[in-house]
């Protein structure tokens, strides 16, 4: 098992995860785009008993009755997500220290796309959620 690692930007807040089945995309909705304060964020979804915090702790924000919004207690940096239950992680990959093999694969919501953020890539688009995200 290859773990990856990431940290938030001061540092206090570090993790590990296993890539290993990964769903990773662009999300153009409203929520990320305020939560990243960018136009689009990008993804790794993992199970939860692939994602471990090593050092530190997240602040956590209830942002609807789907997700739960992560922040580092310190900084404030934008760092996972997860669902009510807790079964799913979605890692910012701005977070991951190597995301060079996550590339994400799709953009979702983009409903919510702002009309003068274009990419020329071909990955599938789909109007609100990835379909894995359901």
């Amino acid at each position: 098992m290859v773990m990856l690692t990431g940290q938030c930007l001061c540092g206090a807040l570090r993790f590990h995860f296993d890539p290993k089945g990964a769903n990773t995309d662009y999300c153009h909705c409203k929520m990320c785009q305020r939560w990243s304060g960018a136009p689009v964020t990008a993804w790794a979804g993992v199970p939860a008993d692939q994602f471990e915090i090593l050092k530190g702790t997240a602040k956590a924000y209830r942002s609807s009755p789907r997700g739960i919004r992560h922040f580092c207690a310190e900084c404030g940096s934008t760092v996972f997500m997860t669902d009510p239950e807790g079964a799913q992680i979605g890692i910012m990959l701005g977070a991951v220290d190597n995301p060079d093999g996550l590339a994400p694969t799709g953009h979702g919501w983009v409903s919510d796309q702002i009309s003068w953020f274009k990419t020329d890539d071909h990955l599938p688009r789909w109007e609100r959620d990835a379909p894995y995200d359901h």
